[in-house]
């Protein structure tokens, strides 16, 4: 008996830690966003966001920009990047235990001095608004289909949705 409990609580030892490495950086404390940094003169500001998600909320994706790995993106989330002008392939990976395999893939053109917002989106309803940036994937979840894409959001809609979002920690570099 004793045995059958000792391997239960490990079980759910285990299951809660791996919840913590899924779910990404913890945002307690981090300050919502307020506004735009002054965009540099010598490269494009990229901001990549994602709004509180119904469902997936506890996966923080990996986002990579030409094959280097710039941030991690959990719900409810924000972080900056700076990124020389030009043609950039962007990737969105699932955690290593997961699967560690690229969900999502497109290509950005950005300009020096500019600011871009791409967003993480999932919705019930079909995205018809010509944001998408790659493919948009879909899927039933409890019955309710759902789909999810990459968009490039004009600046006057990502301020509004993006201000819900927790700036990420700053990472080692």
């Amino acid at each position: 008996m004793k045995r059958c409990t000792l391997l239960w609580a490990s079980l759910f030892a285990g299951l809660a830690l791996l919840t913590g490495c899924i779910g990404g950086p913890d945002l307690t404390g981090q300050p919502f966003f307020t506004s735009p940094a002054e965009p540099r003169p010598d490269e494009a500001t990229v901001y990549f966001y994602r709004t509180s998600a119904s469902i997936g909320n506890g996966v923080a994706p990996t986002i990579l920009v030409d094959g280097r790995t710039i941030g991690t993106l959990p719900s409810g989330s924000f972080f900056k990047a700076g990124i020389p002008a030009g043609k950039h392939s962007v990737a969105s990976t699932s955690p290593p235990f997961i699967s560690g395999m690229v969900n999502k893939r497109f290509d950005i053109t950005v300009e020096n001095g500019k600011v871009y917002y791409i967003a993480d989106q999932l919705s019930t309803s079909a995205y018809k608004d010509g944001q998408t940036l790659g493919e948009v994937d879909d899927g039933r979840f409890g019955g309710t289909m759902f789909y999810s894409r990459y968009a490039l959001v004009p600046a006057e809609e990502a301020l509004r949705s993006i201000k819900w979002c927790q700036e990420l920690p700053a990472t080692a570099p």
